[in-house]
């Protein structure tokens, strides 16, 4: 990362302290500042410089690498991706980028603060945020946990229902009800997939909102793929944590798959996870977990796309269309 580039921590900002500084990273990489394959300031280096605890840092690096966005190695460093996660970044923030300078330019003219704009503006969306913000399109929360490919879920969402798409993990509702009706009050509906339908179904209970039900499966060349392989061929699942990655396993193991060895494994935990990609002949990952994987082991690293059911589908693009 440019030493030139200065972050900023203002304490009295309405923002928490980790999200101004993931914001400004985000900004950073969105605008080509930090590129892929650069490495973010060690944690202990940037808490220092902006006053703050290392554990705040930590959690901002925690939180990009959920995202898809840089990966984490012991002794290493932290590293900004290229992906799918970057693309869209790069995509929205250049896009933003445009219009917000324009929009600060205006308001400076008017006299008119920066902090000043940044609170009334996010006043304004809150109010008239379905109109104004989204331009009429439905806004649908998204319920997932976080060791799941919850970017590919987002996306498919986003491009099937034409919608605006928020994401609440269930770690941070914790089992309670209170938060997650108080998000699925500002949606049009909440979405979740087959694994956590009841959970938040119960979580709902009493709320007026209503459920969709998503599905995946694992894209047919992958299943082909491994159908052709030795038997007792040993074989990692990976994605974001190793939930996501027995769900990839069972995809398989449903398909009649059943003649190589499985691992199942997170990019959550490294130290396990450099294990099972010692011990195996070839490494699937999530789309959300590939990058990390491939400069962990470029020979062994495979996509293991997904794919939405085409139920989900129709019921994704029939909502798109109701009025």
């Amino acid at each position: 990362m440019n030493n030139d580039i200065r972050l900023q921590a203002d304490p009295e900002f309405s923002y928490s302290i980790n999200v101004q500084i993931k914001e400004q990273l985000k900004w950073l990489i969105g605008i080509g500042a930090i590129r892929p394959g650069e490495l973010l300031p060690p944690a202990g280096q940037l808490a220092d410089a902006l006053q703050v605890n290392r554990n705040t840092v930590n959690l901002v690096y925690a939180q990009l690498r959920e995202e898809g966005l840089v990966s984490g190695k012991k002794g290493r460093g932290t590293q900004v991706l290229a992906g799918p996660a970057a693309e869209t970044l790069i995509r929205k923030r250049q896009a933003m980028r445009e219009l917000l300078l324009k929009t600060m330019q205006e308001a400076e003219e008017n006299g008119i603060s920066p902090d000043e704009l940044a609170l009334a503006g996010l006043a304004f969306a809150r109010l008239f945020g379905k109109s104004a913000a989204s331009d009429g399109k439905r806004k649908l929360l998204f319920v997932e946990c976080r060791g799941h490919d919850h970017p590919f879920y987002r996306e498919q969402v986003e491009k099937e229902a034409q919608a605006v798409v928020n994401v609440l993990f269930l770690e941070e509702i914790a089992g309670r009800a209170d938060i997650l009706a108080g998000a699925a009050g500002r949606a049009d509906a909440v979405v979740t997939t087959l694994n956590h339908v009841d959970e938040v179904r119960g979580l709902l209970e009493g709320v007026n909102v209503p459920l969709l039900t998503i599905g995946a499966a694992a894209s047919p060349p992958v299943l082909l793929e491994i159908a052709r392989m030795d038997a007792g061929s040993r074989i990692a699942f990976v994605c974001l944590g190793r939930q996501g990655g027995q769900w990839m396993a069972d995809r398989v193991a449903e398909a009649g798959l059943t003649h190589i060895a499985s691992d199942v494994g997170g990019t959550d935990n490294l130290e396990a996870l450099r294990k099972i990609v010692g011990h195996a002949d070839r490494v699937y990952a999530s789309s959300a977990a590939y990058d990390e994987l491939r400069s962990l082991a470029p020979e062994k690293a495979a996509l293991y796309p997904l794919v939405l059911e085409r139920s989900s589908e129709k019921l994704l693009r029939d909502l798109s269309l109701d009025p």
